[in-house]
């Protein structure tokens, strides 16, 4: 696998160099270098470049049959191709619930990642926010909440 994810190039994915052996104790990937800090404000059309570059990039990885697994949104670039286990992970706020209940990936589970990448991008609000209501924490409870009673 992760010989796969040495030869995905596409301009809105991070490059992954290469990892340790499997005789190292420890798992080390080695990604391309991104400037920048994420504590600017994002305009709206900055915003708007984020949501295609992402989609762009998911469809790429889609094509090439490959599942992303963890889609999550910094405030200035995209979080790309994270992960090489085998195991399941996520970013807490932005797993597919149905994954939750089979324990299978799919690429459907990436788009529903992605609408929570939206979701944030629309909002300015983080994924996960434990100082919301009880039913609200996690984001998109929040914007269902809020699309139910037409207060969107």
């Amino acid at each position: 696998m992760n010989e796969v994810l040495t030869r995905l190039r596409h301009s809105n994915l991070v490059s992954l160099y290469g990892c340790t052996s499997r005789r190292s104790r420890e798992l080390l990937l080695v990604y391309e270098y991104i400037p920048n800090g994420t504590d600017q404000f994002l305009t709206w059309p900055i915003r708007m470049s984020i949501a295609i570059e992402t989609a762009n990039a998911l469809a790429y990885l889609h094509a090439s049959d490959i599942i992303h697994r963890d889609i999550s949104c910094s405030w200035l670039f995209p979080t790309d191709v994270s992960h090489v286990s085998t195991t399941p992970q996520g970013t807490p706020g932005y797993v597919d619930p149905e994954y939750n209940q089979c324990y299978q990936l799919m690429d459907k589970s990436d788009v529903y990642s992605f609408g929570i990448v939206l979701i944030k991008l629309i909002s300015s609000m983080p994924a996960v926010d434990i100082s919301r209501h009880r039913h609200e924490i996690n984001l998109v409870n929040l914007a269902v909440n809020k699309i139910q009673r037409q207060r969107i």
